[in-house]
């Protein structure tokens, strides 16, 4: 299904997880997308990604 990975940002230094996506259902390509902490909200997060279409 996918999976993940800690990376930290060059410019900030924050920390975020990078997540790789594929599934069928979802079609034949692969989703790449970030899951970052809202700055200044405590447990929240948000997926962020760009598609390519």
């Amino acid at each position: 299904m996918g999976g993940g990975w800690m990376r930290k940002a060059k410019s900030s230094g924050r920390e975020y997880v990078s997540l790789t996506l594929a599934d069928p259902q979802i079609g034949p390509r692969r989703i790449y997308a970030n899951l970052a902490p809202v700055k200044g909200k405590k447990g929240l997060h948000v997926i962020l990604w760009n598609p390519k279409d």
